[in-house]
């Protein structure tokens, strides 16, 4: 990957005197939730190459929505994902641990959001799991180590009925090839967009190197002209062949990036053990067994205490 200047807002912020790889601005959670006014979703076209046009109707309609953290504070961008426990979200970790801490106390994920409008409700995060490798980063939100930044999420039954019985869900990939076309969606909330209504970029999604200094193996990213930003993080990048209406499986999730590009971690071995903990976790009536293997996933305290 080519060194980039670090500007304000950069995928890659790389300082001149830099020898080891990059980090990023995450997208998500410093955006405050509820900030701008309600207005109507745009009725257009399907998502445009660099350019993240309204996506309307579909799966997407319900199955990704907005995460609002932080005790209602801040949000970002999810989306349901098939699993055997039916209830799993695909985040960025950034928007449920950052700084040192989890961020789920009072989490809630609003499926379909759009322009103030519910159509399904409000659904309570229960907890959260993220890489060991997220954790020991500690990444703060303006140098995300992103190939690492992926999160999933487990969310309560609501009147005995699962998020996924209600709200349908992605598919979700652990194994593409190193590029592939893709549908980024989320919910930009600055600049030119207002956290309302349902955006997504169409393009390819190429595999690039990721070193972090204190990891002895460099990771993996891929990278998406798209000119989406913050309150987008955690959204899905959709692959298959109607990604670009809303409807694929999920290979990435949005991390960060600057005004013209963003970066997702790449999906493998490592999130396939982070969503099966998850899984096997939420399968559970009870709280996560203690024995869960601290190697495979970091887990959030329910209710973020």
């Amino acid at each position: 990957m080519a060194a980039v200047m670090t500007v304000a807002l950069t995928i890659v912020l790389w300082s001149s005197g830099a020898p080891q790889g990059g980090r990023v601005v995450g997208l998500g959670s410093v955006v405050p939730w509820g900030s701008a006014d309600p207005r109507s979703p745009s009725q257009a076209s399907p998502p445009v190459r660099g350019q993240a046009g309204p996506v309307v109707g579909g799966l997407s309609a319900s199955s990704v929505g907005v995460l609002v953290v932080d005790g209602g504070r801040h949000q970002c961008s999810a989306s349901v994902v098939a699993s055997q426990s039916r209830r799993l979200l695909a985040t960025a970790a950034h928007c449920v641990w950052l700084d040192g801490g989890w961020r789920v106390d009072g989490a809630t994920f609003i499926p379909g959001y759009a322009a103030g409008e519910e159509p399904y409700g409000r659904w309570q995060v229960d907890t959260a799991y993220v890489a060991p490798a997220w954790t020991e980063a500690n990444s703060p939100i303006t140098d995300v180590a992103a190939d690492v930044d992926l999160a999933f999420v487990s969310v309560l039954p609501r009147d005995g009925v699962l998020p996924e019985q209600v709200l349908g869900a992605q598919g979700i990939s652990f194994s593409t090839p190193p590029q592939v076309e893709v549908a980024a969606l989320g919910y930009p909330a600055l600049g030119s967009y207002d956290g309302q209504s349902l955006r997504g970029c169409v393009g390819t999604g190429a595999v690039e190197a990721f070193t972090r200094p204190e990891s002895p193996q460099p990771g993996e990213i891929r990278s998406l002209d798209c000119d989406m930003t913050q309150g987008a993080s955690g959204g899905p990048w959709l692959a298959g062949p109607e990604a670009d209406s809303g409807r694929g499986q999920v290979v990435g999730v949005v991390s960060g990036g600057d005004d013209t590009h963003l970066v997702s971690p790449r999906f493998g071995p490592a999130a396939k053990r982070i969503y099966d903990a998850a899984d096997t976790a939420a399968l559970a009536t009870t709280a996560p067994r203690p024995d869960t293997d601290p190697m495979s996933a970091q887990i959030a305290p329910r209710g973020g205490s």
